[in-house]
């Protein structure tokens, strides 16, 4: 188990090369890059989102890549006949508007037009091997990080399934309860029924209706079931804390199949005791819904 939350940097360097990486994950329950790459490197930046999507299945991920060192990286042009001719029509202007000053280089440098970087046609070979080099390793830190984390929730998690399924051997023992004492209750108010004065045949009716109602009494309060299936999915969701990979979305369905079980138990509890019971799950089961967002 893994958290989604997490740092990693890495550095590769060759010579008076070095490129720096650095990655941080956030929760989301799907996978989503975003990626920050040197000036010149975009056409392989779908290599680099492969990279991360190999190691990494859910979260937010924002990771950058930085070359540093001297090194040339272009050259500037300057486009002398525009400027001058820049400086001509302004003196022009100046003339004609018998405006005060000189047109200096102030006055160009607000013009874009006139000035054009060019990037040098170099290997860039050398770079890219070091900032993948880098990249694995922050996505080696960012993975220890997130092991790290994964197995404190691991811990968090498995204390409340364990409390959960406590509080659900105590439902069970409690329905048991329940169900003999509406059955005991009716055969009491039978014996009663046979003790009173009157004619055999309206006891008779009267004993029917009771061993009915108790039938229909019990069997709704009859939640060996929904028990047995909250159980089930109480040893799935233990199976799944122990296995490798991404688990959050596996972890997020059983809960919600374990509370659904759960509030069938609730709408069926025939006395307090049992309702708290089930109160008490559905609080531990929140709890885990929260943990889980951060769980890979």
């Amino acid at each position: 188990m893994r958290s989604m939350t997490g740092f990693g940097r890495g550095r590769a360097e060759r010579g008076d090369l070095q490129v720096q990486a650095e990655v941080r994950s956030l929760n989301q329950r799907f996978l989503e890059v975003k990626l920050n790459l040197p000036r010149g490197w975009a056409e392989r930046e779908s290599e680099f989102r492969k990279l991360i999507g190999a190691a990494l299945s859910r979260g937010r991920i924002e990771a950058s890549l930085r070359s540093v060192g001297p090194r040339t990286t272009g050259r500037l042009i300057v486009n002398d006949k525009l400027a001058r001719t820049y400086i001509e029509e302004l003196r022009g202007l100046k003339k004609r508007l018998a405006l005060a000053g000189e047109p200096g280089v102030d006055a160009l440098l607000a013009r874009p037009e006139i000035f054009q970087f060019v990037d040098h046609e170099t290997d860039s070979a050398p770079e890219l091997a070091l900032a993948r080099k880098a990249l694995a390793a922050a996505l080696k830190a960012l993975e220890a990080e997130r092991a790290r984390e994964g197995q404190s929730l691991k811990r968090d998690l498995a204390a409340r399934l364990a409390k959960v399924r406590r509080l659900t051997q105590q439902i069970g023992h409690l329905a048991e309860e329940s169900r003999a004492a509406i059955i005991a209750g009716f055969q009491r108010r039978v014996r009663e029924l046979l003790q009173r004065p009157g004619s055999d045949d309206l006891r008779l009716i009267e004993e029917k209706k009771l061993y009915e109602d108790a039938a229909i009494a019990a069997q709704r309060a009859d939640i060996s079931e929904e028990l047995a299936r909250l159980k089930a999915h109480l040893e799935a969701l233990g199976e799944l804390f122990s296995r490798a990979g991404a688990v959050g979305k596996e972890i997020e369905f059983w809960l919600q199949e374990v509370g659904r079980e759960v509030n069938t138990v609730g709408s069926k509890a025939q006395n307090p005791a049992l309702s708290r019971l089930t109160v008490a799950i559905k609080g531990e089961l929140e709890k885990m819904r929260e943990q889980v967002q951060n769980v890979e």
